[in-house]
Protein backbone atom coordinates (compact mmCIF):
# COMPACT_ATOMS: atom_id res chain seq x y z
CA UNK A 1 0.00 0.00 0.00
CA UNK A 2 2.99 2.28 0.28
CA UNK A 3 3.23 2.32 -3.51
CA UNK A 4 -0.25 3.77 -3.93
CA UNK A 5 0.53 7.29 -2.63
CA UNK A 6 3.56 7.50 -4.91
CA UNK A 7 1.41 6.49 -7.87
CA UNK A 8 -1.31 8.98 -6.95
CA UNK A 9 1.32 11.72 -6.47
CA UNK A 10 2.69 10.98 -9.93
CA UNK A 11 -0.81 11.15 -11.38
CA UNK A 12 -1.55 14.37 -9.50
CA UNK A 13 1.66 16.03 -10.65
CA UNK A 14 1.12 14.95 -14.24
CA UNK A 15 -2.51 16.13 -14.16
CA UNK A 16 -1.43 19.54 -12.86
CA UNK A 17 0.31 20.01 -16.20
CA UNK A 18 -2.48 20.92 -18.58
CA UNK A 19 -0.87 19.36 -21.66
CA UNK A 20 -2.79 16.46 -23.16
CA UNK A 21 -0.95 13.16 -23.59
CA UNK A 22 -1.71 13.17 -27.32
CA UNK A 23 -0.32 16.67 -27.87
CA UNK A 24 1.93 15.54 -30.73
CA UNK A 25 -1.01 14.10 -32.66
CA UNK A 26 -3.20 17.12 -31.99
CA UNK A 27 -0.56 19.56 -33.19
CA UNK A 28 0.22 17.36 -36.20
CA UNK A 29 -3.45 17.31 -37.17
CA UNK A 30 -3.80 21.06 -36.70
CA UNK A 31 -0.66 21.94 -38.66
CA UNK A 32 -1.81 19.75 -41.54
CA UNK A 33 -5.23 21.42 -41.49
CA UNK A 34 -3.43 24.64 -42.48
CA UNK A 35 -2.93 23.07 -45.92
CA UNK A 36 -6.65 23.57 -46.62
CA UNK A 37 -7.53 26.93 -48.19
CA UNK A 38 -11.15 26.36 -47.12
CA UNK A 39 -10.08 26.02 -43.47
CA UNK A 40 -7.85 29.10 -43.73
CA UNK A 41 -10.84 30.96 -45.18
CA UNK A 42 -12.94 29.84 -42.22
CA UNK A 43 -10.29 31.04 -39.77
CA UNK A 44 -10.05 34.37 -41.58
CA UNK A 45 -13.80 34.99 -41.71
CA UNK A 46 -14.29 34.03 -38.08
CA UNK A 47 -11.64 36.55 -37.02
CA UNK A 48 -9.31 34.00 -35.46
CA UNK A 49 -6.45 34.87 -37.82
CA UNK A 50 -6.32 38.38 -36.36
CA UNK A 51 -6.04 37.36 -32.69
CA UNK A 52 -2.56 37.87 -31.28
CA UNK A 53 -2.74 34.70 -29.15
CA UNK A 54 -3.54 32.62 -32.23
CA UNK A 55 -0.68 34.21 -34.19
CA UNK A 56 1.66 33.41 -31.30
CA UNK A 57 0.45 29.80 -31.45
CA UNK A 58 1.18 29.70 -35.18
CA UNK A 59 4.69 31.04 -34.50
CA UNK A 60 5.14 28.27 -31.95
CA UNK A 61 4.12 25.68 -34.54
CA UNK A 62 7.07 26.57 -36.76
CA UNK A 63 9.03 23.78 -35.10
CA UNK A 64 7.24 21.47 -37.57
CA UNK A 65 9.59 22.79 -40.24
CA UNK A 66 12.47 20.92 -38.62
CA UNK A 67 13.24 17.63 -40.40
CA UNK A 68 12.65 15.43 -37.34
CA UNK A 69 9.03 16.69 -37.24
CA UNK A 70 8.38 17.47 -40.91
CA UNK A 71 8.81 13.80 -41.83
CA UNK A 72 5.41 13.12 -40.23
CA UNK A 73 3.54 15.61 -42.42
CA UNK A 74 1.47 14.29 -45.30
CA UNK A 75 0.57 17.72 -46.67
CA UNK A 76 3.74 19.83 -47.08
CA UNK A 77 1.71 22.83 -48.25
CA UNK A 78 0.81 23.40 -44.61
CA UNK A 79 4.34 24.64 -43.93
CA UNK A 80 4.15 27.04 -46.85
CA UNK A 81 0.83 28.41 -45.63
CA UNK A 82 2.23 28.63 -42.10
CA UNK A 83 5.00 30.88 -43.46
CA UNK A 84 2.45 33.00 -45.31
CA UNK A 85 0.33 33.41 -42.19
CA UNK A 86 3.25 34.32 -39.92
CA UNK A 87 6.44 34.83 -41.94
CA UNK A 88 9.64 33.77 -40.17
CA UNK A 89 11.14 37.26 -40.37
CA UNK A 90 8.01 38.96 -39.05
CA UNK A 91 8.81 38.13 -35.44
CA UNK A 92 9.24 41.27 -33.37
CA UNK A 93 12.03 39.55 -31.42
CA UNK A 94 13.91 38.56 -34.57
CA UNK A 95 13.61 42.03 -36.12
CA UNK A 96 15.08 43.66 -33.02
CA UNK A 97 17.85 41.09 -32.61
CA UNK A 98 19.05 41.12 -36.24
CA UNK A 99 20.87 43.81 -38.15
CA UNK A 100 18.69 46.64 -39.39
CA UNK A 101 19.49 46.01 -43.06
CA UNK A 102 19.66 42.21 -43.13
CA UNK A 103 16.25 41.46 -41.61
CA UNK A 104 14.54 43.79 -44.06
CA UNK A 105 16.09 42.69 -47.35
CA UNK A 106 13.81 41.66 -50.15
CA UNK A 107 10.60 42.81 -48.50
CA UNK A 108 8.15 45.23 -50.04
CA UNK A 109 7.07 48.42 -48.37
CA UNK A 110 3.48 48.30 -47.29
CA UNK A 111 1.06 51.23 -47.06
CA UNK A 112 1.85 51.85 -43.40
CA UNK A 113 5.52 52.45 -44.20
CA UNK A 114 6.79 49.15 -42.80
CA UNK A 115 9.43 47.25 -44.67
CA UNK A 116 8.80 43.67 -43.58
CA UNK A 117 5.94 41.32 -44.38
CA UNK A 118 3.92 40.47 -41.29
CA UNK A 119 1.58 38.12 -43.16
CA UNK A 120 -1.29 40.56 -42.64
CA UNK A 121 -2.03 40.85 -46.37
CA UNK A 122 -2.37 37.08 -46.79
CA UNK A 123 -4.52 36.78 -43.65
CA UNK A 124 -6.76 39.61 -44.85
CA UNK A 125 -7.11 38.24 -48.40
CA UNK A 126 -7.95 34.72 -47.20
CA UNK A 127 -11.30 36.11 -46.01
CA UNK A 128 -12.21 36.80 -49.65
CA UNK A 129 -13.87 33.91 -51.51
CA UNK A 130 -12.23 34.65 -54.89
CA UNK A 131 -8.77 34.61 -53.27
CA UNK A 132 -9.58 31.38 -51.43
CA UNK A 133 -10.60 29.82 -54.77
CA UNK A 134 -7.44 31.12 -56.45
CA UNK A 135 -5.24 29.62 -53.72
CA UNK A 136 -7.11 26.34 -54.00
CA UNK A 137 -6.58 26.25 -57.79
CA UNK A 138 -2.89 27.01 -57.44
CA UNK A 139 -2.57 24.27 -54.85
CA UNK A 140 -4.28 21.83 -57.21
CA UNK A 141 -1.93 22.75 -60.06
CA UNK A 142 1.04 22.30 -57.77
CA UNK A 143 -0.12 18.84 -56.70
CA UNK A 144 -0.85 17.95 -60.32
CA UNK A 145 2.66 18.98 -61.39
CA UNK A 146 4.24 17.18 -58.43
CA UNK A 147 2.24 14.04 -59.16
CA UNK A 148 3.28 14.05 -62.80
CA UNK A 149 6.94 14.42 -61.85
CA UNK A 150 6.89 11.81 -59.11
CA UNK A 151 4.70 9.16 -60.67
CA UNK A 152 5.17 9.82 -64.37
CA UNK A 153 1.55 10.61 -65.14
CA UNK A 154 1.32 12.20 -68.52
CA UNK A 155 4.77 11.00 -69.51
CA UNK A 156 3.61 7.39 -69.73
CA UNK A 157 0.57 8.30 -71.79
CA UNK A 158 2.75 10.25 -74.24
CA UNK A 159 5.06 7.26 -74.61
CA UNK A 160 2.12 4.93 -75.12
CA UNK A 161 0.68 7.18 -77.85
CA UNK A 162 4.07 7.39 -79.52
CA UNK A 163 4.52 3.63 -79.50
CA UNK A 164 1.04 2.88 -80.84
CA UNK A 165 1.01 5.66 -83.42
CA UNK A 166 4.52 5.06 -84.74
CA UNK A 167 4.36 1.32 -85.18
CA UNK A 168 1.89 1.40 -88.08
CA UNK A 169 0.19 -1.79 -86.89
CA UNK A 170 1.35 -5.25 -85.86
CA UNK A 171 3.27 -6.04 -89.01
CA UNK A 172 4.67 -2.83 -89.90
Amino acid sequence: MAAEPADSDAVASSSSISLPPNRFELELEFVQSLASPAYLHHLATSGVLHQQSFLDFLRYLRYWKQPQYAKYLLYPHCLYFLDLLVPPDADPDDAEAGDEGEGKKGKNNNSSGGVFDSGEAFRREMAQVPFRNFVHEQQFYSWQYRSARLYGRGEGSKEAKGEDGGSGGPGG
